[in-house]
């Protein structure tokens, strides 16, 4: 598993790196930030385009370590200005260690657990005006493929952003 998060890791800064002639950046197309919520933790947006971007994020929540990687779409809301909303989809890996942390889904932990599938996400953005800070709010339900093999859909979160 620690395989496939290197290559998605790759795969994140060879696509974010990439420059794209045909489309105009933003002036600041990389944003990092810290998200409170249902959870806590980091997040890197790169803008690959006016419109899409690709997020990657780490948290933590019940004591173990997520790991999220998606693409976003984002669209304008003309009667806000500096406010967008985005709606996007990706992949999570997720670790919970025995002594550390105990997942809710386990009555009494006797072992590692692990948990990848997909997520989807959908949010809304604001700039203040003339600042390099943003603010979003963003709700982000995932499905798991191993061990809970169920729907979350709880995962909410503010994340402050300063771009650069």
């Amino acid at each position: 598993m620690n395989r496939i998060l290197l290559i998605i890791g790759f795969l994140f800064v060879g696509i974010s790196s990439t420059s794209f002639g045909q489309y105009s950046l933003r002036e600041s197309n990389t944003m990092v930030g810290v998200r409170a919520g249902t959870s806590l933790g980091g997040s890197i947006k790169r803008f690959v385009s006016d419109h899409a971007a690709l997020e990657a994020m780490v948290f933590q929540r019940w004591g173990g370590m997520n790991y999220v990687l998606l693409f976003e779409r984002h669209m304008d809301i003309r009667e806000f200005r500096g406010m967008e909303w985005y709606l996007g989809g990706g992949v999570h890996y997720g670790e919970w260690k025995l002594g550390k942390s105990e997942p809710p889904w386990v009555y009494k932990a006797t072992q590692d657990y692990a948990a990848y599938g997909v997520d989807a996400i959908v949010g809304l953005e604001y700039n203040f005006y003339n600042t390099n800070f943003y603010l979003s709010f963003d709700w982000k339900p995932a499905y798991n493929f191993v061990d809970f093999t169920n729907l979350w859909e709880d995962e909410a979160s503010f994340t402050l952003r300063y771009s650069f």
